[in-house]
């Protein structure tokens, strides 16, 4: 049959097989699933509610008591609340609440959330856990949810923000259900690739001795265990990214730390707490229409280019302006990588290159 997912509601996609399948991590219907919204973007809301609440009850019993069961139920209730089709004034709102019909609705809302949640303790006591855990955090003071991705496939997770993370396998993500304070604080053991909205509260990640900061922004942090780096590689937008500090110091503001724009990364050294910035593997151009961008030159100065290739990566490429003017490039550079480019452009010109800081710098052989 059919589904018309135009009149779906929290409920509907929690009791929707399909979609408790894609999000415990398994299933044949990834694709649909990740691009619903681009499809239904009105129901963007109950999704991900429905989400987060299929990721809430998939909970060892032990660490779900009979208060913690009903104070999740009641949250759900009370948001789920919010999807009535018309909102009506507060005296039709008493009236309708007199009603046998409105009562027995209300009645039966709550009968099946609260066998939903129950079925789902049961399941769970009874069968082996998912490859895929979601689960309160120990930590009483907080209350986080912790997501492991024990599958072999990326696990999209949505936070209350509508920040988005790309959970890589065999990593783990602990965060509040409810961002509150000054700043949206995660903590990753593992990798994530992050798309965060934009709000005044900063985005701190915590991957062991280093914090990444945004406002907002797509970046990529990979902090396993096993690895003897921490790394951070920025996408779009800009990054800070620093070490934790030590014991606070009086009118000490300086923080040992950098900032990253777009095709820069940091690499943190767990050894030596040495933190140092370079390029990412693959710089991508960043100009919006950088598909329609054509390097393209005939007879064009050296530096002419270099200011192009600068302006389209957003890497900063320092060289001495008098040393190459007299260098005349003819060339069509289309489907290269950034550094193909400038392996062929300093083999025209007698140069070679290095990456220095986050930057590119150019300087001709014998010269250094």
């Amino acid at each position: 049959m059919m589904k018309n997912y135009h009149t779906y509601k929290v409920e509907d996609f929690i009791q929707d097989a399909d979609f408790q399948d894609w999000v415990r991590g398994r299933g044949n219907r990834e694709a649909f699933w990740r691009s619903f919204l681009q499809t239904y973007p009105d129901k963007k809301e109950a999704f991900q509610q429905a989400e987060q609440f299929i990721r809430a009850a998939n909970v060892a019993p032990e660490r779900l008591s009979e208060a913690e069961i009903r104070k999740e139920t009641e949250v759900f209730i009370e948001n789920a609340s919010a999807y009535i089709p018309k909102r009506q004034s507060p005296a039709a709102v008493f009236q309708d609440e007199q009603s046998p019909v409105y009562t027995f609705r209300w009645v039966l809302a709550v009968a099946a959330v609260f066998a939903l949640v129950m079925g789902f303790g049961w399941y769970f006591a009874t069968n082996k856990p998912e490859p895929l855990i979601t689960k309160l955090s120990d930590n009483p003071v907080s209350q986080l949810v912790e997501t492991t991705n024990d599958t072999q496939h990326l696990l999209r997770v949505v936070l209350n923000d509508s920040s988005e993370v790309l959970l890589s396998p065999q990593s783990r993500l602990r965060y509040p259900s409810q961002f509150s304070g000054n700043a949206r604080t995660v903590y990753l053991q593992g990798e994530g690739s992050f798309s965060v909205k934009r709000q005044r509260q900063p985005f701190r990640v915590y991957t062991g001795e280093m914090i990444t900061q945004v406002l907002g922004t797509r970046f990529v942090v990979k902090a396993f265990d096993r690895d003897q780096k921490i790394t951070v590689q920025v996408l779009s937008g800009k990054v800070s990214v620093y070490k934790k500090k030590p014991e606070r110091v009086p009118d000490n503001k300086e923080v040992n730390g950098l900032i990253l724009n777009a095709n820069q990364a940091a690499i943190f050294e767990k050894s030596d707490g040495n933190l140092t910035k370079t390029l990412v593997a693959n710089p991508a151009p960043i100009q919006k229409r950088s598909k329609e961008l054509s390097f393209v030159y005939d007879e064009v100065p050296l530096p002419v280019i270099l200011r192009e290739l600068e302006k389209s990566y957003g890497i900063p490429i320092q060289f001495d302006e008098q040393t190459f003017a007299a260098s005349k490039i003819t060339a069509i550079l289309s489907s290269e990588s950034l550094y193909e480019k400038l392996d062929l452009l300093c083999k025209a010109s007698s140069a070679s290159y290095e990456i220095t800081d986050g930057q590119i710098v150019i300087s001709r052989k014998g010269y250094r």
